[in-house]
């Protein structure tokens, strides 16, 4: 036994324009340039980021000639901002998104490295923490951004 129900034809009318205007939605936000979608991260939380990070292996970078006690705090901090930039969505630039990598792993590296040895009291691993993040993290960091700036002074 078969049942049919009446939809009144408003009631279809206004089910297809919603799915057809679901679809074009759906659509439309695919379409996006690629500068748009670079531009999209950077404001979402991106720009934030790379200050914070920035920030604070600027500061690991300040205290590399001071105590363990004080050099153990700022690669811990940097290492918890580590964390949340790996958190983030890639950005959707790939010659950004490779340096940015590389940034998070030096910044991760040293930064791990030098807040074990401050919890050791081991000066020379401390010391070779701090190095991974000057010379590692902080130059590819600087890469990065150029890269999003050049990418986002051509949209």
């Amino acid at each position: 036994m078969r049942f049919r129900v009446r939809v009144p034809a408003a009631t279809r009318v206004t089910a297809v324009v919603t799915a057809v205007a679901a679809v074009s939605l759906l659509l439309g936000g695919c379409s996006q340039t690629p500068a748009e979608r670079l531009e999209e991260w950077y404001s979402s939380g991106g720009e934030a980021r790379i200050r914070k990070l920035n920030e604070d292996a600027g500061r690991v970078n300040e205290v590399s000639m001071r105590t363990i006690d004080v050099q153990g705090p700022a690669c811990q901090d940097l290492l918890a901002q580590t964390a949340k930039a790996e958190k983030l969505d890639p950005i959707p630039d790939e010659a950004a998104q490779r340096y940015w990598k590389e940034a998070l792993g030096g910044f991760r590296r040293g930064a791990g490295e030098c807040a074990d040895g401050a919890a050791k009291k081991d000066g020379n691993q401390v010391s070779r923490g701090i190095t991974a993040v000057q010379t590692e993290g902080l130059p590819k960091l600087v890469s990065t951004v150029t890269m999003i700036k050049a990418a986002l002074a051509h949209k």
